[in-house]
């Protein structure tokens, strides 16, 4: 293996630094595989055990809070840290690189004495929560009002972006693409502004705000849910109290005063003839998918927390998720749930093709709250109910699970999941590829890279052929 490390360690820390190694004992989302790497990475023909299915031309990207320079353990929330981007890029059944560079938000080219990038808005934010396609261009994401920052091939952040003065306001870190439509669906919120934006970015990154979806309170929403005829919208009690974090950096906290609620909105954005529904008492992050049934009724798959941000103020450890079905009575105006699974999984990921239509599987990566922990990942039947567990073994835990489908493939299943996986062993990380049909059978491929690639949020498969 030819290794390349660019050591661009921040002035002020670095990995070894005594500020970094205090943090990493205090708080759990500064330690372990939470810790930070402060410096970025190029690795060349990677070690591979197993055989890399030659179709998978292209790269897995994925980012995660990876924060450079002095950090106060008291008021770290793992949600603020340093976005760092890694890529690995496969080609012809080969590992050819891996990389990691840093979002360059204006904090993070500070603190690693690199030059400010040019784009509308402040920059100050950190970008640490998506990285994904949009109007043909890679994107690092984040929500809450930051503007997206646009990246080359090699991770290089290019310029913050407002897709060409299209966007109004910040962005989110959890668009949903339509796979019929071409366009990515968004709920857009910015601390301070009491109502929730409906966005539309269509396939050449021209974004439109179709609606403007006036809350009671300011609350927390990270993703979106779409069907044929509808927007989900989530309203659930995690909301704005800067007033309740004098010494915290992440101003959302559980707000019991709040009645959890979901609406339903056309998508061509009538708020007026908006339905909202009753929803249990919970927290959801991620919303798997969701379809319209031939009854009528809207079916939302979610990952459903017990509460968020109450107990624990720095990360989401507040008790086991579980996956859930509600289904929403358009006429009754009601909304059931159904328990699907409840092995603690989380970062839910579908074969997109099947974006907002009715579908089979579900893969999810091991999430225990309590414990702050990680391991396996899931393949869920979300009609029989079934789930499948593969454990990579013992000190092993998956990262969000990325579906591949196979070239030519029409079985909903039949296709590769895709994880990094941190690797105690080694105190480094590895790239998995799984066959989704022998999901329990031996890995296809294990890609060996040299560093850690700290726990993070999402990323996705960008292939050279699209």
């Amino acid at each position: 293996m030819n290794t390349d490390v660019t050591v661009t360690q921040s002035k002020k820390a670095s990995a070894e630094s005594p500020a970094s190694t205090q943090a990493t004992t205090e708080v759990a989302y500064l330690s372990g595989n939470f810790a930070p790497m402060t410096r970025e990475t190029t690795a060349f023909d990677l070690p591979v055990r197993g055989r890399i299915p030659e179709e998978l031309d292209g790269r897995l990207l994925r980012i995660g809070p990876s924060p450079v320079g002095p950090v106060d353990p008291a008021g770290y929330h793992w949600f603020t840290g340093t976005g760092l981007v890694h890529s690995l890029r496969l080609r012809g059944g080969r590992a050819e690189w891996y990389r990691s560079r840093f979002a360059l938000s204006a904090d993070a080219a500070a603190a690693l004495g690199k030059a400010p990038i040019p784009g509308p808005g402040d920059g100050q934010r950190p970008v640490n929560t998506n990285v994904t396609l949009i109007g043909g261009r890679v994107h690092a994401i984040v929500e809450a009002g930051a503007l997206p920052i646009e990246l080359d091939a090699d991770l290089e952040s290019v310029a913050h972006s407002d897709f060409g003065g299209t966007l109004e306001g910040g962005f989110t870190a959890h668009p949903k693409r339509d796979p019929i439509t071409g366009e990515l669906v968004a709920i857009t919120y910015e601390p301070g502004r009491p109502s929730l934006r409906y966005v539309v970015v269509d396939a050449e990154g021209r974004a439109q705000t179709r609606a403007e979806i006036v809350t009671p309170h300011e609350p927390m929403v990270h993703d979106v849910g779409f069907t044929h005829n509808f927007i989900v919208v989530l309203d659930l009690p995690v909301t704005f109290q800067p007033q309740s974090a004098p010494t915290h950096l992440f101003p959302y906290f559980w707000n019991d005063r709040q009645a959890p609620r979901v609406g339903l909105l056309r998508r061509d954005g009538n708020v007026a003839g908006m339905i909202w529904f009753d929803a249990p008492s919970c927290y959801v992050f991620h919303i798997v998918n969701a379809f319209e049934a031939e009854s009528g009724d809207v079916v939302v798959d979610v990952v459903r927390h017990p509460r968020m941000f109450e107990r624990d103020t720095q990360g989401p450890n507040e008790g086991t998720p579980v996956l859930a079905r509600w289904t929403l009575d358009r006429a009754g105006g009601r909304l059931s749930e159904r328990v699907l699974d409840d092995h603690g999984g989380e970062f839910p990921r579908i074969d997109d093709r099947l974006g907002g239509q009715d579908y089979q599987f579900a893969y999810t990566a091991h999430w225990w709250g309590d414990q702050v922990s990680s391991g396996p990942v899931y393949k869920h039947d979300v009609r029989s109910g079934h789930t499948e567990v593969h454990d990579f073994g013992p000190g092993h835990a998956s990262l969000e699970p990325v579906f591949v489908p196979r070239s030519g493939a029409t079985d909903e299943d039949d296709g590769y999941l895709m994880c990094y996986v941190f690797n105690a062993e080694r105190n480094a990380s590895d790239v998995v590829i799984l066959s989704a049909r022998d999901f329990t059978g031996p890995p296809l491929a294990v890609v060996e890279l040299p560093v850690r690639v700290p726990f993070g949020f999402h990323g996705d498969w960008i292939p050279d052929r699209t």
